[in-house]
């Protein structure tokens, strides 16, 4: 395949110096030169696509209430920081957004909102999701999340016809890389926050790399420039 710049992705914007997902985080990996930036997506129960990975509010706004259970204005009372998607494509200064999601739903619903914005976006996520948005979006980059050592099955492949598979860096070698090269599929991975093995993974030819260390993951891909 013919060589390029490696993408630096934020995850979750810059969880390192702000709260992860937040319209705070997502101006903070903006201003540190990302290439994109990944997003985790949630839907309210009134139909409102957010920026929140966890199904519930316990973990980041010590509240037990599920996302999918309040209307966009209760979690606003409740927890003010999570931004809508529209938000978020404000901010983003022409910066990709990266979204990350495992439900077909949310992902329909998502595509459909960068439709009704005229926004450009890229997509993430287990295989259902991705196939959800290719079947409505031929030219879209999808980006195939991956766990485990076994390859995605070739059905899988052909609904979703990712631009890049995207494994836990763990699974990743240096003859997987050139297998997925070979088959002109394009190579991500996550969540990569030491320099040392962000080195080896460029070193193999990894396109993309999604890290917490926001600052380190730009040098690290602009090195191998």
């Amino acid at each position: 395949m013919s060589a390029r710049r490696p993408l630096a992705v934020a995850h979750r914007g810059d969880p390192w110096a702000g709260v992860e997902n937040t319209l705070d985080a997502v101006r903070r990996a903006t201003g540190a030169g990302v290439s994109a930036i990944e997003v985790d997506l949630r839907r309210t129960a009134d139909g409102f696509v957010v920026l929140h990975h966890d199904d519930d509010l316990r973990r980041l706004w010590r509240r037990p209430e599920a996302v999918a259970n309040l209307t966009l204005a209760e979690l606003r009372a409740l927890a003010p920081a999570v931004p809508t998607l529209e938000e978020a494509l404000d901010v983003t200064d022409g910066i990709p957004l990266l979204l990350d999601t495992g439900d077909p739903a949310v992902a329909a619903a998502a595509h459909a909102e960068l439709g009704r914005l005229g926004a450009v976006a890229m997509f993430c996520g287990a295989a259902q999701a991705m196939a959800a948005v290719r079947e409505r979006d031929e030219q879209i980059t999808l980006f195939l999340s991956w766990y485990g050592d076994r390859p995605p099955p070739e059905n899988v492949l052909a609904a979703v016809r990712p631009q890049y598979f995207n494994p836990e860096h763990r699974f990743l070698s240096a003859e997987s890389v050139a297998h997925w090269h070979a088959r002109n599929v394009l190579v991500s991975c996550w969540t990569v926050d030491d320099a040392d093995r962000r080195a080896e993974l460029l070193g193999w030819g990894v396109d993309a790399i999604i890290s917490n260390d926001v600052n380190g993951v730009v040098k690290s891909c602009g090195e191998r420039a």
